[in-house]
């Protein structure tokens, strides 16, 4: 490439990027998509094995009526 070139490339680099980014926040904005990322993956894994553990089928008007009971029972 030839100077004007890479003036042209450069202007061309910079106006898809239309703010700078220092190297902490970029650093901060790696990590926190990292981490986001980690905690959705996570959750998922969570109802998904609770899925499994239940066996994917909606608790009968016995059961909901139990649990109700004693979620009551434990909170008084």
């Amino acid at each position: 490439m030839t100077g004007g070139e890479d003036l042209h490339f450069a202007r061309f680099v910079a106006s898809l990027m239309p703010f700078h980014l220092d190297p902490p926040t970029f650093s901060l904005l790696v990590v926190g998509s990292v981490f986001a990322g980690l905690q959705v993956w996570w959750i998922g894994s969570l109802v998904i094995r609770n899925n499994r553990r239940r066996g994917e089928r909606p608790l009968s008007t016995q059961q909901f009526r139990r649990d109700l009971e004693r979620i009551f029972r434990q909170e008084s």
